[in-house]
C-alpha cells in the first residue's frame, strides 16, 4: 500500500441531534475554509506545500444512531476509506449508546480516532477508557461544544491519524523486509549446506589418490613430486575443513545440527583431544599442560560436538601463542551452581576490549593469522558458541592474569548414579 500525499480529511459525525450535526457540518465542512494553522502543521508534518493556505474542508458524513455509524464504519474500512475521526455523542436514545457503538468501532477499526461527546457527568470515563481502549485514540469533548474545540480536535486528529498511518506502513514494510531477510539466510543457508555436501565426496576422492601417490602405490616418485604431492595433500585437508565449517554452520543457521547426547568422563575427554593435537604442539615448542582435579567429573553431552569445540579452541591458541615458549593450560573444575566449567589458557598476545565479544561473531578474525600454517574461516569460534548453546551451556573469554587469553566452557554436570572408578583409575584404564 502506497502512502496517501494528503492527509486523511474523513470525519463521522453522530449525534441524536439534528441541529448539532449541522453544526458541527458547518464548523467542519463549509464551502471553502483558509487556514494558516492547518497549511502550517501538515508542512511540519508531512513535507507538504506552505505556499497557499487555502485547504479543501473535511470530508464529513453524518448520522443520527449508533448502530447506523458502525455500519458506516465498516463500509468505509471495506472500501478502504476509513475515517480518521468519529466524533460521537454518548446519549442517543431510542437506540444503543455511545460507549457500545465505539467498542463495536473499535473492533472494526482499531486506527480510528474516537471522541466522546456529552452534556452530562454520569458517565464513568475510566470505564469508558477500560472498555474503548486505547487510550490513546479516546478524548472527550463536554457539550456544549466551541467551534474552535471541534477545529482543533479535527486538526490535530486527522494529523495524528496520518502519522500513525505512516509508522504503521513503515512497520509493515520493515516486516515484510525481515521475512525476506529470513527467507533468503534460509536459502542461502540451505545451498551452502548443500553445495558442501556434495564437495565432500569428490574431496575424498582426491585425498585418497593423493594418499596412495605419495605411499609409492602407483610408482616410484621423484622427491620433487613427493614434496608436491604433500603440498596438495595440505592444500586438500585445509579445503576440507573450510567446507566443513561452512556446512556446519549452514546446519546450525536451520536448526539441522542435531546432538546426541550421553555421559561423558572430562578427564577422557579432554586427553583423548590433548593426544590429537600433542604432535602440534610438540613439534612448534609449545608446552601443553592439563590439570584435572580427583574428583571424576561428568558431562551429559554428544562426544563429538564437544570434542570439535575443545580442539578447535585449542587449535585456536595454538596458532597465537610464540613457537618458542609457547604455553598453554587445560583445567576443569565444578562452578559454584554445580555446572562443570573447563578452562584453556594460553600466554599468546590476548584478546583487547571489545574484541571478547567479537571473536564469536561469524567470519571475524580479531587478529589475521598470516605466514604458513592453517589460515581459519573466521567461523570456528562461532561454531564453538553455536555447540555449547545447543547443549544449554555457555563459552566466553577473558583475560589471562598472566598474560594471554582465556577460554571458558560452561556444560551442565551430569551425576551418574554409580561414578565408578574415580579419575586417576579412569585415566590409567583408558592407557
Amino acid at each position: 500500500m502506497e502512502p496517501k500525499t494528503e492527509l486523511n480529511r474523513r470525519i463521522l459525525l453522530v449525534d441524536d441531534e439534528p441541529n448539532i450535526l449541522d453544526e458541527l457540518k458547518q464548523v467542519l465542512s463549509p464551502s471553502e475554509v483558509t487556514s494558516k494553522e492547518i497549511s502550517e502543521l501538515e508542512s511540519r508534518l508531512f513535507g507538504t506545500s506552505s505556499q497557499s493556505s487555502r485547504k479543501k474542508s473535511y470530508d464529513v458524513h453524518c448520522c443520527n444512531q449508533g448502530d447506523k455509524a458502525v455500519e458506516m464504519v465498516q463500509q468505509a474500512v471495506l472500501h478502504e476509506t476509513p475515517f480518521a475521526v468519529v466524533f460521537l455523542d454518548i446519549r442517543m436514545p431510542p437506540g444503543p449508546d455511545g460507549v457500545w457503538t465505539a467498542e463495536q468501532i473499535r473492533k472494526i477499526d482499531p486506527n480510528i480516532q474516537i471522541v466522546m461527546m456529552t452534556g452530562y457527568s454520569d458517565f464513568d470515563i475510566s470505564e469508558i477508557a477500560h472498555r474503548v481502549p486505547p487510550e490513546d485514540k479516546l478524548l472527550y469533548l463536554q457539550k456544549p461544544i466551541h467551534s474552535q474545540e471541534i477545529q482543533q480536535f479535527a486538526l490535530a486528529l486527522t494529523a495524528k491519524w496520518e502519522s500513525d498511518y505512516l509508522l504503521h506502513l513503515q512497520n509493515q514494510h520493515l516486516m515484510e523486509v525481515n521475512r525476506s531477510l529470513v527467507e533468503h539466510d534460509r536459502l542461502k543457508s540451505e545451498f551452502v549446506m548443500t553445495v558442501s555436501h556434495e564437495l565432500r565426496t569428490p574431496l575424498t576422492i582426491f585425498r585418497n589418490i593423493l594418499s596412495n601417490a605419495a605411499a609409492g602405490v602407483m610408482g616410484k616418485i621423484s622427491p620433487k613430486l613427493q614434496r608436491n604431492l604433500e603440498i596438495a595433500e595440505e592444500s586438500i585437508e585445509r579445503l576440507a575443513c573450510i567446507i566443513n565449517d561452512f556446512l556446519d554452520i549452514s546446519k546450525l543457521e536451520v536448526d539441522k545440527m542435531k546432538i546426541h547426547p550421553e555421559p561423558l568422563c572430562v578427564h577422557k575427554l579432554i586427553g583423548e583431544t590433548v593426544e590429537m593435537i600433542r604432535f602440534v604442539t610438540d613439534k612448534k615448542g609449545i608446552r601443553l599442560d592439563v590439570e584435572m582435579p580427583d574428583d571424576t567429573l561428568y558431562i551429559h553431552a554428544d562426544h563429538e560436538k564437544i570434542v570439535r569445540v575443545l580442539n578447535n579452541i585449542i587449535e585456536n591458541a595454538v596458532k597465537f601463542v610464540p613457537d618458542i615458549g609457547g604455553h598453554i593450560t587445560i583445567n576443569a573444575d565444578t562452578a559454584e551452581d554445580g555446572d562443570i566449567s573447563i578452562h584453556i589458557e594460553d600466554n599468546g598476545p590476548g584478546i583487547h576490549g571489545d574484541d571478547k565479544e567479537k571473536v564469536f561473531d561469524r567470519f571475524v578474525q580479531v587478529e589475521k593469522h598470516v605466514g604458513p600454517g592453517k589460515h581459519g574461516t573466521g567461523l570456528g569460534l562461532a561454531i564453538c558458541r553455536e555447540l555449547v548453546q545447543l547443549h544449554n551451556g555457555r563459552i566466553w573469554v577473558e583475560d589471562n592474569p598472566d598474560g594471554g587469553a582465556v577460554f571458558h566452557i560452561r556444560l551442565p554436570r551430569h551425576l551418574p548414579q554409580e561414578e565408578g572408578l574415580s579419575a586417576n583409575q579412569s585415566v590409567l584404564a583408558q592407557a
